[in-house]
């Protein structure tokens, strides 16, 4: 519901970000069914996503506290930039809590794999006046004229409202995305690191960046491609197509990948080149009869000299037995064609070579079938080819007068 006295449509909540977390860890930490988890997976359920803390319990925590654990929540970890802009060189926070969360026993294993993204949360200026000796006057009635804003802290809880951020952003670009699809969008779309922990449910998630470092530039992207494409509402978030591996050898371009359902199952992989007609990928037989996390292979080979010169975008989907598809994923291949027609070239000395050739026949006709009908006088008749069009006219005209003087 908007604030009071404000307008719905205009101040209504649309994320709520949650940097604290409570401490619940007997036991192994919350399986989600404590009462704020709950209140979490409710505000998801009516529309308000929600970005909460994983906590800053480090490598060995038991478990997860309440909030953090919420079944339908975006859990965040916290990375360690090392001060630098260049990602190669970010690591998982040592207090990041790590997943999975307690197994709440409902069957449904996706439930335990927290946090689903991690973001910078580390050594970040903080929204805290503070003078250069070191006090800070933060405190209401304080004296903020000299403040230099050297503040700076750690935690997960730095870490939530810079996804929370790029949450707005998705939803600035696209108002209709559901809370599903915002979090599978991040989860989709972020910066892969680490290996799998939990393989045999999801070949991608790891227990210290969940799905990978949220990339804010690709979710947006995404959030108004669904909105560009009239998809946004449309998609399967539990069906899964993902590239594994993209390879160009001899001119053939190779993209593998995985696909699967999470709850039913894949009917076909698709693919198109630059916005044109879908197309089957190649996967295994039977695809459609398997159950839920029972993953398969597909694969797409391209040829290249076929392909328009330039990077060609590439968009792939997964479609499930209701005919339902996934959120896309989507790569570039380096087409080789320059637009001209394959086979032999037809140069200019051909066409010069063509040009003589039906000069020669035309003349033929006209010699045979010229004057006025007398047998034609083999004796005058002096022919040499003629080598340009002028000869050609000259020719015409000396055989049309010799006609005359014969008839």
């Amino acid at each position: 519901d908007a604030w009071a006295g404000a307008e719905e449509d205009e101040y209504g909540i649309d994320i709520i970000s949650l940097s604290w977390g409570i401490t619940s860890h007997e036991g192994g930490g919350s399986d989600g069914s404590d009462m704020h988890s709950r209140i979490l997976d409710e505000a998801m359920i009516a529309g308000v996503v929600v970005s909460v803390a994983a906590g800053n319990d480090g490598p060995e925590n038991d478990g997860l506290s309440g909030m953090g654990s919420s079944d339908l929540s975006v859990t965040v970890g916290a990375t360690d930039d090392q001060n630098t802009i260049d990602r190669e060189d970010d690591t998982i926070a040592g207090y990041s809590s790590r997943g999975p969360r307690r197994d709440n026993g409902d069957g449904n294993p996706l439930n335990e794999l927290k946090p689903e993204v991690t973001a910078p949360g580390t050594n970040i200026i903080q929204a805290e006046g503070c003078v250069s000796s070191g006090g800070c006057n933060n405190f209401l009635g304080g004296d903020a004229s000299s403040n230099g804003y050297t503040g700076r802290g750690s935690g997960t809880s730095y870490a939530t409202p810079a996804v929370s951020g790029v949450m707005a952003m998705m939803i600035e670009a696209n108002s209709n995305l559901s809370t599903a699809e915002i979090k599978e969008i991040l989860k989709l779309t972020a910066e892969r690191k680490g290996g799998p922990s939990a393989p045999d449910v999801d070949p991608f998630w790891n227990r210290d960046f969940g799905w990978g470092m949220v990339d804010a530039y690709a979710a947006v992207t995404m959030a108004f491609d669904l909105k560009s494409q009239g998809l946004t509402g449309e998609i399967d978030v539990t069906t899964q197509v993902h590239i594994t591996e993209t390879n160009t050898s001899d001119g053939i371009a190779t993209l593998t990948g995985l696909a699967w359902g999470q709850v039913g199952a894949v009917m076909s992989v698709e693919y198109r080149i630059d916005g044109g007609e879908w197309m089957s990928a190649t996967f295994d037989e039977g695809a459609e009869t398997l159950g839920p996390f029972a993953r398969f292979n597909w694969t797409i080979a391209l040829d290249t000299s076929k392909l328009m010169e330039g990077n060609r975008s590439i968009e792939i989907r997964a479609v499930n037995t209701e005919g339902t598809q996934s959120l896309m994923v989507a790569t570039t291949v380096l087409g080789t064609w320059d637009g001209e027609p394959e086979g032999e070239e037809f140069g200019f000395q051909e066409i010069i070579m063509a040009g003589l050739a039906v000069a020669m026949l035309v003349l033929a006709l006209i010699i045979l079938l010229g004057g006025d009908g007398d047998e034609y006088d083999s004796k005058n008749a002096t022919y040499m080819p003629p080598t340009t069009e002028q000869d050609v006219l000259d020719a015409i005209i000396e055989t049309g007068s010799d006609g005359d003087d014969g008839g």
